[in-house]
C-alpha cells in the first residue's frame, strides 16, 4: 500500500480507551488523513455485531434500537450489552467478537477499529490486532477544571479490569481535551510517529 507515494505494510488499527475517551473521533480524524493522502479506509467495530444480535429484544423491551440511537439511549441499555458481550465471551474464550471482524478485514484499505476493550484471555482483542501485523492505539481524556485535569475514569467493571492492560500493551498511547479546538496537534503528533516507525521512503 502506498499513500502519498510512501509504502506501508501497516493496514489495521485498532483505538483503545475507556467509554467515552474520544475513540470514533480519533479514528475519523486519522482516517480522513489516510484519504487525504490517497488511501482507503474501512471503519470496522467489535460492537456492531453486538449490536444486531441483541437490536430485536432491545427495540421490543425497551424501544430502543442499539444500531441507531443516542448516547444518553445507548447508555441506557449498556447492562444489556455488556451482558450478552461477555456471555458470548465467555463461552468462546475471547473469539465470538473477533470472529465477528475477521472477514470484513480488507486488505489493501487502512482497516480502523474503534472499540478495542478486552485483553483478557490469550489471542484476546489487542493480542489478536498485533498478531496480525496490526497496532493498537490507546486514548485517554482529560477536561480542564480550575487549572487541573481531570481525566475521563472507566465506566464499567470491564474497563477497570482492562483499560491499564491494554494501555500498557498499546504500541502508542497519548492523553487528549476534550475541547475539540485543541486535540488536532495529538493526531498530528501521532502520524509524525506512525511515519518514522511503519512507513519507508
Amino acid at each position: 500500500m502506498e499513500l502519498n507515494g510512501i509504502k506501508t505494510n501497516l493496514n489495521l488499527i485498532g483505538i483503545a480507551g475507556v467509554a467515552g475517551s474520544g475513540k470514533d473521533t480519533f479514528g475519523r480524524i486519522i482516517g480522513d488523513v489516510f484519504e487525504n493522502s490517497g488511501g482507503k479506509v474501512n471503519y470496522l467495530s467489535f460492537a456492531t455485531k453486538l449490536k444486531a444480535e441483541v437490536s430485536e429484544i432491545s427495540k421490543k423491551l425497551y424501544d430502543i434500537d442499539p444500531t441507531n440511537c443516542t448516547r444518553d439511549e445507548k447508555n441506557l441499555i449498556r447492562p444489556l450489552l455488556l451482558a450478552h458481550g461477555a456471555i458470548m465471551r465467555k463461552k468462546t474464550q475471547g473469539q465470538y467478537w473477533i470472529e465477528g471482524v475477521k472477514n470484513l478485514i480488507i486488505e489493501n484499505n487502512i482497516n480502523i477499529i474503534t472499540d478495542v476493550r478486552f485483553c483478557e484471555y490469550e489471542c484476546d482483542e489487542v493480542d489478536w490486532i498485533q498478531s496480525n501485523g496490526g497496532i493498537v492505539v490507546h486514548i485517554t481524556r482529560f477536561f480542564e477544571e480550575n487549572g487541573q485535569r481531570i481525566y475521563i475514569l472507566p465506566d464499567n467493571e470491564y474497563e477497570r479490569r482492562n483499560d491499564k492492560i491494554l494501555k500498557s500493551k498499546a504500541n502508542y498511547s497519548f492523553s487528549w481535551p476534550t475541547n475539540i479546538s485543541k486535540q488536532k496537534k495529538y493526531s498530528e503528533k501521532f502520524f509524525k510517529w506512525l511515519v518514522k516507525n511503519y512507513f519507508e521512503e
